[in-house]
């Protein structure tokens, strides 16, 4: 086991084994439930063609798992849980969410640098497990929401954080900052989606959508809409800053866990359930197309700077998307979340690893050659 050097937490946190986890979720939802029960599923590593030159992910082998002796009443096999990463400050520097192995035992948010991510520094503890952290885009603020509905404000200049308790009535797993860094988004257990203005410590709009949890929320990129995921299979979309309902997209009959917007908002991507992802227009009464299939739940979903799709699996793959075309990697262990540092590099929240690092490699795809038809191959790394 590796172990994380909580740099100024000399006792640090230990994270059990999603099987505890989903013990300890026995009030949840049964959405919840159903996500929780499945990890550990395995698949084979590849690359993704590009035309003549292949781009490869590899998992870099840096971890972070937690001291396993720091924490005598935990499961022997305790190991690090990272439930959401976000971006800081700077291109090197981002924030997670962790979750320990009681779901009302306090959790941490930490920071990491890409460069050690095995290094995390705490910023602070919530009362209950973490689900989800965002941070705006000046990287003076972090927010993050927990099993009881609290959300934690964090202000980077002063170090100190503020706890506004029960601030979302019921457990969130999705939390998303405003474009204008006025607001943060989040969605509860009761199917609420709820405005929170940084400036007044207040939420501002609520809107209840089917009274399903919901499970992601993703911005437009000219951020007038909203789309929301929920554990009954449907998006929603919504007005901002209003909120006002635009409708909703049957996708599945299983829960759908992730969403994203491509093509300069114009198209959705949903990760489902029924291990598969799905694309649609971003419109009310679009019909969804699977764009691939897993073999595992769909838990997260990112998109590079470039547009390269990543979605993960609970059971711990990766998939890759593109030119109508899905390759996998295998991760170190179950995925619950992903964040692109720019087109270079995937961070990769797992259950029992903490934070893996994918990074890009180039190679030569063999060619034949007129002169000699001969064929000749090179790496450069």
């Amino acid at each position: 086991m590796h172990n994380t050097k909580y740099i100024d937490q000399p006792n640090a946190v230990t994270l059990s084994q999603a099987a505890t986890l989903s013990r300890a979720a026995a009030n949840a939802t049964k959405a919840c439930h159903r996500m929780m029960r499945s990890i550990d599923r395995a698949s084979h590593v590849c690359c993704q063609p590009l035309a003549i030159i292949t781009l490869m992910l590899a998992f870099a082998t840096v971890h972070a798992d937690a001291d396993e002796s720091s924490d005598e009443s935990t499961n022997s096999d305790s190991s690090v849980w990272v439930t959401s990463i976000a971006p800081l400050d700077s291109d090197r520097q981002f924030v997670a969410g962790t979750a320990t192995s009681l779901l009302l035992r306090e959790a941490d948010v930490v920071s990491f640098s890409v460069d050690s991510p095995n290094e995390m520094v705490k910023l602070y503890s919530h009362p209950a497990a973490v689900w989800c952290v965002a941070a705006t885009a000046d990287g003076k603020t972090v927010a993050s929401v927990d099993y009881r509905g609290n959300l934690m404000t964090y202000d980077t200049s002063s170090q100190q954080a503020a706890t506004h308790t029960e601030a979302f009535q019921r457990w969130c797993q999705a939390l998303i900052v405003s474009p204008d860094d006025q607001f943060v988004v989040a969605g509860n257990e009761d199917g609420k989606v709820m405005a929170w203005n940084l400036a007044d410590n207040k939420v501002e709009t609520t809107v209840e959508l089917d009274g399903h949890a919901v499970t992601d929320l993703a911005f437009s990129p000219d951020g007038k809409r909203i789309a929301a995921s929920d554990g009954d299979g449907h998006v929603h979309l919504l007005k901002w800053p209003s909120l006002d309902a635009i409708g909703k997209i049957e996708v599945s009959e299983e829960p759908a866990w992730s969403v994203a917007f491509i093509d300069d908002g114009m198209t959705l991507l949903i990760g489902s359930g029924d291990r598969k992802l799905y694309r649609c227009s971003a419109k009310p009464d679009a019909k969804p197309k699977v764009a691939t299939k897993g073999r595992d739940w769909i838990t997260d979903i990112a998109i590079s700077p470039s547009g390269q799709i990543a979605a993960s699996e609970v059971g711990g793959r990766v998939l890759l998307p593109a030119g109508g075309q899905t390759e996998s990697m295998d991760a170190t262990s179950g995925v619950w979340a992903l964040q692109w540092n720019g087109d270079g590099q995937l961070l990769v929240g797992t259950r029992k690893h903490g934070v893996s690092v994918a990074g890009r490699s180039w190679k030569w795809t063999q060619q034949s050659t007129e002169a000699d038809g001969s064929a000749t191959e090179s790496d450069d790394d």
